[in-house]
């Protein structure tokens, strides 16, 4: 499992840096809005809108127990994230593994959060484990791809650079 997250990670902080296309996705559905709580809203906002979703993310991010969720302006293409605008963005990979998946926890978070420039990361799993710096996301989180249903409730994230938490609320419902 510390290989699937650290793979995550790497796939998330990759797809941040590729390049963008200047499409503009202004008819974009929106899925649903997260709020957000903690001392780094100051910088990232108090909510994430959420205009588009990888639903099947086994080409980006290594699992297919995984959920690709992107702002409206961000979009996967052939596997590549492209961006109208990269200085503000957030891609959110979520996954809830099977007993199948022999993973070492059975939810995990990683999170790029790009505001005006300033780019900060986070992670959890469940059950808390060092390759998610030990922050278990809570028990309100879940991710269900039969019901097409990625659920926030009090989840928790913790940035990896200054180690504070964010909380995270909402849901997210997608076709």
């Amino acid at each position: 499992m510390k290989i699937i997250l650290q793979s995550l990670k790497i796939t998330l902080t990759f797809l941040i840096m590729v390049s963008c296309s200047s499409s503009d996705d202004s008819d974009s559905d929106v899925y649903g809005t997260i709020q957000l709580s903690g001392a780094d809203t100051a910088v990232v906002g108090s909510s994430l809108i959420v205009g588009n979703i990888d639903s099947d993310a086994l080409d980006t991010t290594g699992t297919s127990s995984s959920v690709v969720l992107l702002d409206k302006n961000t979009t996967i293409e052939n596997g590549e994230l492209e961006s109208s605008d990269f200085s503000n963005a957030f891609i959110i990979v979520a996954a809830e593994f099977t007993p199948e998946d022999e993973a070492a926890a059975e939810k995990t978070i990683s999170m790029t959060i790009i505001k005006n420039g300033v780019q900060m990361s986070y992670v959890c799993s469940t059950p808390a484990i060092s390759a998610a710096d030990n922050m278990d996301c809570g028990t309100g989180f879940s991710v269900d791809k039969a019901e097409k249903q990625v659920v926030f409730s009090n989840t928790t994230v913790i940035n990896v650079d200054n180690e504070t938490v964010l909380t995270m609320n909402g849901v997210i419902q997608y076709d």
